[in-house]
């Protein structure tokens, strides 16, 4: 965190005055010297800090950004050094000194830019490191201190969120912060999810269309099956009156055996497909969604003429 309060100190030394110990601000002076060349930085800068607060001297500035330099706070020396080297006296020794070293730092400061996140509320209050970051700040590359820097931002009816970069030396960051996004009603399940919808009404009839058509095909196939299983029946038995009992037959009995034969292998093949027509179209037809109450089943017909068969399929 930048030394605020020390160089509002040094701009306002009537407020200082207020306050003013020179003995007890001599003796953190020297307790802070002892332990810088102890290089017990973390005892020395509060120190000096106080020291200055009591009675604001340059001294104890230029010792503190010397301190705060050395363990690493190299935003805060910055900070300071600039502080003295614009309001020391032209006269004063010390103010080249404190302006070398302030431009010594300059490259070494880390900066972080804060923008609020898009949809972010307009009224997000941003803090970094608790000291808040208002509307002119916001995107714009600020100095901060190396290390991990915890950036929060809150809105009413929003829950605070803390954002936290790590940042080294020279390192230059941006960060998008918001708040929580609003907790969702208190007893609301979640999203009702949309009605199913049926398959359409079209695809339902083609699917039911194509099991009735199957299943027709089947019903003319065990249809065709049994009529030419009638006729192999049929044809064998004329043969028998142009054989003898050893089974030798004449021309003509044996012509009526090859028919018999031929009308046996069309019975069992058109069983065979009739069979797994009536299989693939009950599939069809009972695995079609529902189309609704008005529609009907087609009707297949089978009729038997000489010599063969006819099936109707009515839709």
């Amino acid at each position: 965190m930048l030394a605020l309060g020390a160089a509002v100190l040094l701009a306002c030394p009537d407020a200082a005055a207020q306050a003013r110990d020179p003995a007890a601000a001599e003796a953190l002076f020297d307790a802070g010297r002892a332990a810088l060349q102890a290089n017990d930085y973390d005892a020395a800068c509060p120190k000096f800090r106080e020291s200055y607060e009591l009675d604001p001297a340059p001294g104890a500035l230029l010792n503190l950004a010397d301190c705060e330099e050395k363990r690493g706070k190299v935003a805060t020396a910055w900070s300071i050094f600039r502080q003295l080297a614009r309001d020391l006296p032209a006269s004063d020794d010390r103010r080249p000194i404190a302006h070398a070293r302030a431009t010594a730092l300059e490259g070494r400061v880390p900066r972080l830019t804060i923008r609020l996140a898009p949809g972010a509320p307009a009224d997000t209050a941003v803090q970094r490191g608790g000291i808040p970051v208002g509307a002119g700040s916001l995107g714009a590359p600020l100095p901060v201190d190396p290390g991990e820097i915890q950036v929060t931002a809150s809105a009413p009816g929003r829950t605070q969120k803390t954002f936290t970069v790590q940042l080294a030396e020279g390192a230059q960051a941006e960060l998008l912060v918001a708040p929580e996004a609003p907790a969702a009603v208190e007893g609301a399940g979640p999203p009702a999810l949309p009605p199913k919808q049926d398959e359409p009404a079209a695809a339902s009839s083609t699917r039911r269309t194509a099991g009735w058509i199957s299943a027709g095909a089947g019903v003319v196939g065990v249809g065709v099956g049994a009529v030419f299983g009638l006729r192999a029946i049929g044809k064998k038995g004329d043969a028998t009156a142009y054989c003898d009992e050893a089974n030798v037959c004449s021309a003509e009995g044996i012509r009526l055996q090859k028919q018999g034969a031929t009308a046996g292998t069309i019975s069992t093949v058109a069983f065979l497909v009739g069979a797994a027509a009536l299989g693939a179209g009950a599939v069809l037809v009972f695995t079609a969604p529902s189309s609704g109450p008005s529609s009907s089943a087609p009707r297949a017909t089978l009729g038997v003429v000489p010599g063969g068969a006819v099936a109707t399929v009515v839709f």
